[in-house]
């Protein structure tokens, strides 16, 4: 490799690093800050990259947090498909199925909580930020239901499609509350996070595996 072509590739690698460094603690700081505190220039101090070359690669804020929105929810997306195929890869029984689906789509949106509160907040005038929080909730909301079909022979109710869909609705709202998504402050009810999820698991166990009397 001549000297020219050498001098070009530590050029890409010094900018790659640098483009990682912008997202990680642009990850961090949004998280810390929400979008409204967030600034380009305490992410310029932060990470050593001047505010113009910070420009260079996002033409603004907007676009930085647009960008990073992508990478942590393909990020998401990966994460929360694993869980599931593994589920169901290993669940035997509805039971077991509504029990483990629930704790780890729990431990998924654990993870991701800061994030998402900070995005929530940025989509509320954002339209693609917005679209992109649909996409993973519907990617979410897909698993979970198909895992629930996979046993819709022990499901007691008619339209076992509608009523995995009410599941879903049921857990997404009670962790959603819980972690604060939406609102300034969290609403726990006075319940523990494992008390959360006893509670929705017993109410999911109930509405799947009682006959539907309206029938």
């Amino acid at each position: 490799m001549n000297e020219p072509a050498r001098f070009r590739q530590a050029q890409q690698r010094r900018s790659r690093n640098a483009q990682e460094k912008i997202f990680e603690v642009s990850a961090n700081l949004l998280k810390e800050k929400g979008p409204d505190e967030f600034t380009l220039k305490e992410l310029s101090k932060l990470t050593g990259v001047s505010v113009g070359s910070i420009y260079y690669r996002f033409e603004s804020k907007e676009t930085l947090l647009i960008e990073l929105q992508k990478k942590e929810y393909l990020q998401a997306t990966k994460d929360i498909e694993a869980r599931f195929v593994k589920l169901a890869e290993t669940t035997s029984s509805l039971k077991e199925a509504i029990k483990q689906a629930g704790h780890e789509y729990a431990e998924h949106l654990q993870i991701y909580a800061p994030l998402i509160r900070a995005f929530m907040k940025l989509a509320l005038n954002d339209k693609i930020v917005s679209e992109a929080g649909t996409r993973i909730y519907r990617t979410s909301q897909a698993l979970y239901e198909s895992l629930l079909l996979k046993f819709k022979d022990e499901i007691k109710r008619e339209n076992p499609e509608r009523v995995a869909h009410t599941c879903f609705k049921i857990l997404n709202t009670s962790l959603a509350r819980y972690l604060g998504f939406g609102s300034l402050e969290p609403i726990t009810e006075g319940l523990s996070w494992e008390e959360l999820l006893e509670e929705v698991t017993e109410v999911q166990t109930y509405y799947l595996c009682s006959p539907d009397h309206n029938a």
